[in-house]
C-alpha cells in the first residue's frame, strides 16, 4: 500500500435487490485512488451513483464487494466500532440540506463532532475559533432558523471541519442556495481547503464549481471516468 493515497479502492461493486427480487447494479468494478491534500470533483446525471459512492467512501455504507483501504486500513474487515471511530475522527460531511439541529445554537451545532468524539476540553474554544474564521462571530448564540441560508451552510461547513478531519466529503453543498450565495460560499470554501491543505471530494452539478478541482471524475455506466483536460 502506497501511503500517499488516503483512499485506495479496487473492483468496487454495489447493488441492491428491489421489491421484485431483481438485482439492481449501481456501481460495477470501480477503481479509485485519492491523494492527500487533493481536490476531486464528481459529476454525472442524477441517479448515476454519485451519492452512493460518497456514502461508501464516507464509511456510511459497508454493503459492497471489492477492496477499500482508508488510511491503509482494510474497511471490509474493520468492526462497526472501528469504522464508526475512523469516520468520526477522520471524515467531515457537508450536505445540500444543512442538517443543523434547530434546538441548538450555532456554536452548539459546531461543537457536536468534538463532543461525540469525547473532546470536551477543546470543543468550545475550537468551535469559536473556526466560527470566527468563517465570519460568524456575531452568530454564536443564534438558533439556525434565525440565520440566512448562506450562514447556515457556513455553520455546516464549520462543523465538518472543526475536528480537523483527514478528508471532507461534500454532496451538492450549494444546491439549496441561490446563485450569488452559492458562488460566495463555494469560492470561500475552496480557498479555505487550499490554504489548509485539506483533502476534498465533492459531488456537484455545477460545471464551474467542478473545474476548481485538481481532478474531475464523471460517473458513467456504473463507473468513474477521469475527465481529460
Amino acid at each position: 500500500m502506497n501511503s500517499k493515497y488516503i483512499i485506495n479502492i479496487s473492483n468496487l461493486c454495489k447493488s441492491f435487490t428491489d421489491e421484485n427480487n431483481s438485482k439492481i447494479e449501481i456501481i460495477n468494478n470501480l477503481n479509485f485512488k485519492l491523494k492527500s491534500s487533493s481536490k476531486v470533483s464528481i459529476v454525472g446525471p442524477s441517479g448515476s451513483g454519485k451519492s452512493t459512492f460518497l456514502n461508501i467512501i464516507g464509511l456510511l455504507d459497508k454493503e459492497f464487494s471489492g477492496t477499500y483501504y482508508f488510511k491503509e486500513k482494510n474497511i471490509s474487515i474493520c468492526s462497526n466500532k472501528e469504522t464508526n471511530s475512523l469516520r468520526g475522527k477522520s471524515i467531515g460531511f457537508i450536505h445540500q440540506f444543512f442538517h443543523l439541529i434547530p434546538e441548538l445554537t450555532v456554536i452548539e451545532n459546531v461543537m457536536l463532532p468534538l463532543l461525540i468524539n469525547k473532546n470536551e476540553d477543546k470543543s468550545l474554544n475550537a468551535s469559536k475559533e473556526i466560527l470566527v474564521k468563517f465570519g460568524l462571530e456575531e452568530r454564536l448564540n443564534f438558533k439556525p432558523l434565525k440565520l440566512s441560508g448562506g450562514e447556515q451552510q457556513r455553520v455546516a461547513i464549520a462543523r465538518s471541519l472543526v475536528n480537523n478531519p483527514d478528508i471532507i466529503l461534500a454532496d451538492e453543498m450549494t444546491g439549496n442556495l441561490d446563485e450569488d450565495t452559492a458562488n460566495r460560499i463555494f469560492n470561500f470554501f475552496i480557498e479555505f481547503i487550499k490554504q489548509n491543505k485539506k483533502t476534498l471530494v465533492y459531488v456537484t452539478h455545477n460545471k464551474k464549481f467542478s473545474l476548481l478541482a485538481d481532478e474531475i471524475f464523471f460517473f458513467n455506466n456504473k463507473n468513474l471516468q477521469l475527465k481529460s483536460e
